[in-house]
């Protein structure tokens, strides 16, 4: 028993030197020190550092811990600190991390909501970057935010980045949790969507752009597809059919005005682009015009013609009625256009200072390419 009894004393004071040697008065008043500027640095304001802070304030509380656990207990009396200074010092450490740890648990919960605010007033001052900026951020640490979405949307629309509002929209509806007042300003949005999209792909129909009219009601036809039908109606189809069957007659125009006017290689073309459009729209058969000639047959003519362009010399041309000018003049820039196609800018300017000479009668409509062409051709060094 004695030897036991001794072994245990021995235990307890050779533990308690060696814990002395490796905790000296100033190891402790350093490690109080750092944890005290780590707590002041804190940072309770900036969104962009409280999700990072918040899990350093978790550390310096476990520090602490560990710090009451394995040198308090094995204090001595040091020259320049007391133990009662030392718990006091402690304690304050321990009251002022856990004062910032908890506001810094509530914020990193709410930090979208501190990113989202700040783009609302950065916004307000036109500070369209850095709005744009926080606005991103509040998506990123919270992606179904109903608020953010919504004014994430608003700003791709009113930059016409339709394509790229069909992902939040549908994050919207069917992962973020709405209040009344969200639902409203929702269906305030998708009216707007539909609508902007709708009128402008209209207009574009009109204005004869049917290629980029299919482009809006492609993703009118995605959005309609993807949300609750109340929203559209068959107007959007419509407007889908209207296009493509408004680039299928276009390339049909094109190819008549060309093989009216004698140039059957350009008619060939554009008959061809017509079939092959109509091929992966088969939808569009009613729009299919029965008089479409063969394109095959149409394509033997080509080298006639460029046989006949070859030929053409600048010669004296007997007198013309204005109705026969016309027609010479529309063919000759025709001709030019299909030669800048090729490539061929020597022989297309020609052909447009021929057109050129043909106006001066005064005695038919003008075509403003023939203008517009030389300039740009006198930009060329010319073979």
């Amino acid at each position: 028993m004695k030897r036991n009894y001794s072994f245990l004393i021995c235990f307890f004071f050779c533990t308690h030197f060696l814990f002395s040697e490796n905790n000296d008065c100033e190891e402790i008043t350093s490690f109080l020190n750092q944890k005290e500027k780590q707590i002041e640095h804190l940072n309770l304001h900036d969104p962009d550092y409280i999700s990072l802070h918040y899990l350093i304030a978790q550390d310096i509380i476990e520090e602490l811990k560990q710090f009451r656990k394995n040198v308090i207990p094995f204090f001595t009396k040091c020259s320049t600190l007391t133990f009662s200074e030392l718990i006091d010092k402690y304690d304050e450490l321990v009251r002022n991390v856990q004062l910032k740890h908890d506001s810094l648990a509530w914020l990193s919960e709410n930090v979208y909501l501190i990113f989202y605010q700040k783009a609302l007033y950065e916004y307000q001052y036109n500070n369209e970057e850095d709005a744009k900026y926080y606005l991103d951020r509040s998506l990123q640490y919270h992606d179904t935010f109903a608020d953010a979405i919504l004014l994430k949307l608003n700003k791709l629309l009113d930059a016409n980045h339709y394509r790229e509002c069909l992902t939040l929209l549908n994050t919207l509806y069917y992962e973020s949790e709405m209040e009344r007042e969200q639902e409203m300003r929702a269906i305030e949005f998708t009216d707007k969507f539909y609508d902007k999209l709708y009128h402008t792909g209209d207009s574009l129909v009109k204005m004869e752009h049917a290629a980029e009219a299919l482009e809006l009601f492609e993703i009118l036809e995605i959005f309609c597809t993807n949300l609750p039908m109340a929203y559209c109606n068959d107007d959007y189809y419509h407007g889908v059919l209207r296009s493509k069957s408004g680039i299928y007659e276009s390339y049909i125009a094109i190819a008549r005005v060309a093989e009216k006017r004698g140039n059957q290689n350009i008619a060939a073309h554009f008959f061809e682009y017509a079939q092959e459009y109509l091929g992966e729209n088969p939808h569009l058969n009613n729009y299919e015009d029965p008089n479409v000639p063969n394109v095959a047959e149409i394509k033997k003519l080509d080298r006639v013609e460029e046989n006949n362009h070859t030929e053409k010399k600048q010669i004296a041309l007997p007198k013309m009625s204005p109705k026969e000018s016309q027609e010479r003049y529309d063919r000759m820039v025709l001709q030019a256009l299909a030669l800048c196609i090729k490539g061929d800018f020597s022989g297309a300017n020609k052909l447009f200072l021929e057109a050129k000479k043909l106006e001066e009668c005064n005695c038919f409509s003008k075509d403003f390419r023939v203008d517009l062409m030389l300039q740009e051709l006198s930009k060329i060094k010319l073979k």
